[in-house]
């Protein structure tokens, strides 16, 4: 129970605990429970635009449920993808990408992914609205994204020089770690939409092999930062694969 309240203060706004100790492994195995996580921020999207869609326009409604989309998650992931826009902006080598990621200050690079990924995510989920199979697959996004987190853990290694907290998880998460995530995801996939859940496993997987290679050509390997922006991107291409392939 430490480890999946863990993971729940980790990946939301969750204020509640953190007085245990835990230590590098506590934070490893936490990542198995990050689908679920990700299936409780995506249950609470969909019943919000169902709400939402009866009292707004449907662009307005979508803009409410990607706001409400950042506030369940403090933003964590849409600052890996501002700083990681920020570092591939800057003209230098793999280093000087590294220290322009780690400056809190967000650049223009940074400020044009947030502003035309939350326009693509709001259009993306507006597509949705008044079709049920493709608002159930609202609820997998969020956990595709966590699951792909847990696949760069595993299968990536850090790219800073000394500690920090992206090293714990990269280091220290496992294979074991990721099956278990990836047998979550389908679990979860199946619950909400059967079989179909198969063929928008198949683009995930490819995207994450894209942005694995594109990572440790141009930085390296993962940071935190990165681990930020891959969730962000695979719960984009979720959204906007499911018209797509549920057609």
């Amino acid at each position: 129970m430490k480890r999946f309240m863990l993971a729940l203060r980790f990946l939301t706004v969750y204020p509640f605990g953190g007085d245990e100790n835990i230590d590098g492994n506590d934070l490893a195995a936490s990542t198995v429970y990050y689908p679920i996580i990700g299936a409780m921020l995506g249950i609470i999207l969909y019943w919000g635009l169902q709400l939402a869609q009866r009292a707004w326009p449907e662009i307005l409604a979508s803009a409410l449920i990607v706001t409400l989309w950042v506030l369940l998650t403090g933003g964590l992931h849409l600052d890996g993808l501002m700083d990681t826009f920020d570092g591939l902006g800057v003209r230098g080598d793999r280093a000087r990408r590294l220290e322009v990621m780690r400056d809190s200050r967000v650049g223009a690079f940074g400020v044009q992914a947030a502003v035309l990924g939350g326009f693509i995510k709001i259009l993306a989920v507006s597509q949705l609205i008044n079709r049920p199979a493709w608002m159930l697959g609202l609820i997998l996004a969020p956990v595709a994204g966590r699951t792909a987190l847990v696949a760069l853990m595993a299968t990536g290694r850090y790219a800073r020089e000394g500690y920090g907290l992206g090293r714990e998880f990269v280091e220290r998460t496992s294979m074991v770690h990721l099956l278990l995530a990836v047998l979550l995801f389908l679990i979860l996939g199946y619950a909400a939409l059967s079989i179909a859940v198969f063929p928008l496993l198949i683009p995930q997987i490819l995207l994450f092999f894209l942005l694995r290679y594109f990572f440790v050509q141009n930085f390296g390997g993962v940071t935190g930062d990165l681990l930020g922006a891959a969730c962000e991107l695979h719960e984009l291409a979720f959204l906007l694969l499911l018209p797509i392939i549920l057609r």
